[in-house]
This record gives C-alpha cells, sequence and structure tokens, in this order.
C-alpha cells in the first residue's frame, strides 16, 4: 500500500512531465486582411510566441511556404526582418519564384559580459512582407505555412549561449482567399448598403 506522501510525489512528477511536454515554441503567421481582390495588397507577419520558461528568443531558420493552384510567383515584395531581430549574420530571405520565400534567418544577441540583453518580448514579430494578389484573381485560395529547421532560446538573461527548442516548435498556417473582381465589387456594395442603413 502506497502512503499519501508517496502518492502525492507521484502525482507532482506526472503534473510536472505532463506541463513539460505542453511546452511549446509557436511560429505564428499573422495576415493584416486574409481576403483578396485582384491587385489588392495586405502585410504578412511572422512572429514567435513561447510558453517556455526561456528568457527570449535566439534565432529562427525558417521558410514562408505558399501552397496554391494557382501561380503567385510574384506576389511578395518588401520583405524585410523584423527589429531586434535582424542582429548580425541574419537574412530575410528570397522568393523562390513559386510562390514561397525561403532562407529566412532571424536573430538577436544575448552577451551580458558586454551588458548586450536580448529583447524578451513575448511573442516576438521577426518577419514582414506585402503580399499582392495577382491582377487576374479568379476565386482561389493560397495556404500559407512555415518550415522551421533551427530554432534557439536563450535559457536566462545572464545566457550568452543558445539552447535549440526545435522539438517544440509548432509550424503556423494561414489561409488566403483571392476573389475575382466582381465578387470584391458586390462584396463592396453589400457594405456600403450596411453602411447607409446605420446612418439612417
Amino acid at each position: 500500500m502506497r502512503n499519501p506522501i508517496t502518492i502525492a510525489a507521484l502525482a507532482a512528477m506526472t503534473m510536472a512531465a505532463g506541463m513539460a511536454s505542453a511546452q511549446t515554441v509557436n511560429v505564428n503567421i499573422l495576415v493584416d486582411e486574409p481576403v483578396l481582390a485582384p491587385g489588392d495588397s495586405t502585410t504578412v507577419t511572422l512572429e514567435i510566441a513561447f510558453t517556455t520558461a526561456d528568457y527570449a528568443v535566439a534565432g529562427i531558420a525558417t521558410s514562408l511556404l505558399a501552397d496554391s493552384t494557382n501561380d503567385v510567383s510574384g506576389a511578395w515584395s518588401d520583405w524585410q526582418l523584423v527589429a531586434p531581430m535582424n542582429g548580425p549574420g541574419t537574412t530575410a530571405g528570397a522568393p523562390d519564384g513559386m510562390g514561397s520565400v525561403t532562407g529566412i534567418l532571424a536573430g538577436q544577441l544575448n552577451f551580458p559580459p558586454a551588458m548586450i540583453y536580448s529583447a524578451p518580448q513575448n511573442p516576438i514579430a521577426f518577419w514582414q512582407a506585402t503580399f499582392t494578389a495577382p491582377s487576374d484573381t479568379g476565386g482561389f485560395f493560397v495556404d500559407l505555412s512555415t518550415d522551421t529547421s533551427r530554432l534557439d532560446m536563450y535559457p536566462s538573461r545572464m545566457s550568452s549561449l543558445s539552447e535549440s527548442r526545435l522539438d517544440m516548435v509548432v509550424e503556423g498556417s494561414e489561409r488566403l482567399f483571392l476573389v475575382p473582381a466582381p465578387a470584391s465589387g458586390a462584396l463592396l456594395l453589400l457594405g456600403l448598403g450596411a453602411a447607409a442603413r446605420r446612418r439612417r
């Protein structure tokens, strides 16, 4: 027969294991406007949000994949890293000619001996770009997802060395809806009608 202390210890160990397994580092895709008519643009932002006990994000190597049956190869412009995740040795990547952006490498430095500390924001944005719907858009969607090959965290404010959290990464996903011009016009008329009714 187990005594109450043993049972309590087992329960605490089980709870700690459950909490550890629930720790994640999410790579999120944020889209300002997910429904686009031909020629419309929206801002797409990548960010990291973590539930670990780490101090700050050290760095990430990822790609933003775009899966669509239609050609969106020229959709990206103004891609850039977001400060402070634009530290030494980083790059905003580049479109691959098929609709995705590959080779994104973002990060920041934490070096306490020189009194250099990384920003501990959580979540923290690290990349941003403009997505413009093709001018011949005809009613389709684009599935965006991330493919992360490296993600490191600083475990504490006083740590100059980062640790991998790749096994805790939850990849981001988002969908853009590209609608034909007549549909967008109809949506605009509906919106104007609703606005006029509200004014009365």
